[in-house]
């Protein structure tokens, strides 16, 4: 689920613990730490445990084959309602495929949200196919979230979703290895309504890239033909000590070089001028590389957020909230072990891991689970 935190804490080292499940979490307290925590004294506390209940059966509509694709957002519809507007990655039948809006109520029975036309917002082209009048666009076959979270620096409803943007026709011709870049849309009206696509390799001011390798998008079919991109995409919006809004976007890299770490970026939500064309006042992330936030997102480098991958194969599914339970940041991931022979290694085992942090910049501590 995508949040909103007010505090004054920021991003550091994290350090990579692996965990059975993520739904209860169990927190020691002590009379010691009770009285320090009234005192004011900070004092974070550590998860000893995580433990998960027996599957539950979901309803949610039929035609939708894969639900969700990426990460899902539930918001509220309103301050303090327990009916939430869910938004996931799916396609509804054989459409494109895009961001589609849910509602519920009990967390199990899931319908379109009313007055919501679902999917809201769909690449140009289906899926598996290419047009030449698109073949330049950053989103041509897929284009949804991620996270979709309100802007705290703009009036309720000003959305902005953080999305996986897709480009499978490299020449025109369609594979079903992406290549990826991190989209950014805005809506205005509580996600009803999305920027159409636009075409080309860098979109518009309300729907474009906004995270990209150094890589070049290829011109034509590889061989053998690689995932490549900035992918995966998570959203999380803080707001530090001197009352500055930043987003920060979890993502991974995907091609030559990866090292399968988690990585981080951000952008800071004041920098966006609504009014202006201007690129250069248009809201701009940075990349984490070697200790800060200090690369491009265009084109940039960046490296891992955590000292250890966890597993012998690669972090996904980053998502990161602020635990008000143990004062500090939480990250949870699925690492994915690998086995077989260099250059075809496969997936084997996956598990979910988290790590935790006690700020966003500069030197943090962590703990593990004992």
């Amino acid at each position: 689920m995508s949040r909103i935190a007010l505090s004054r804490r920021r991003i550091g080292r994290l350090s990579a613990c692996m965990v059975a499940g993520a739904l209860a979490v169990a927190i020691p307290v002590d009379a010691a730490l009770a009285q320090a925590l009234q005192n004011g004294v900070r004092h974070p506390r550590s998860i000893t445990s995580f433990s998960v209940g027996p599957d539950q059966d979901l309803v949610y509509p039929g035609d939708l084959p894969a639900l969700p694709d990426e990460h899902t957002t539930f918001l509220p519809i309103r301050p303090g309602s327990s009916t939430y507007l869910v938004f996931a990655a799916s396609m509804r039948g054989a459409g494109p495929a895009g961001t589609i809006v849910l509602q519920t109520s009990d967390l199990k029975t899931f319908t379109y949200a009313p007055n919501y036309k679902s999917p809201v917002m769909v690449p140009p082209v289906k899926y598996t196919t290419c047009s030449p009048a698109y073949d330049s666009e950053f989103d041509e076959n897929y284009s949804a979230p991620g996270s979709v979270v309100q802007d705290p620096t703009r009036p309720a409803g000003n959305l902005i979703m953080i999305y996986e943007a897709e480009n499978d026709c490299p020449g025109g011709v369609w594979q079903s290895q992406f290549y990826a870049t991190v989209g950014l849309a805005r809506s205005t009206d509580f996600g009803k309504t999305w920027p159409a696509p636009i075409n080309g390799e860098f979109g518009g001011r309300d729907r474009r890239p906004v995270l990209k390798t150094a890589a070049a998008e290829p011109t034509t079919r590889e061989t053998p033909p690689i995932y490549m991109g900035n992918a995966i995409p998570s959203a999380f919006v803080d707001t530090n000590e001197k009352g500055e809004h930043y987003i920060y976007v979890a993502y991974i890299f995907a091609g030559q070089g990866a090292d399968g770490f988690q990585r981080m970026a951000r952008a800071r939500l004041e920098d966006d001028d609504p009014g202006s064309n201007d690129p250069s006042r248009r809201l701009t992330f940075a990349k984490w590389y070697k200790g800060t936030f200090s690369e491009p997102g265009i084109g940039g480098l960046d490296s891992g957020v955590t000292p250890a991958r966890g597993c012998p194969g690669g972090q996904q599914q980053g998502q990161i909230s602020y635990n008000d339970a143990i004062d500090q940041y939480l990250l949870t991931f699925v690492c994915v072990s690998l086995q077989g022979p260099a250059g075809n290694r496969k997936p084997y085992q996956a598990a979910w891991y988290y790590s935790t942090a006690t700020s966003f910049l500069g030197r943090a501590r962590a703990f593990c689970p004992v």
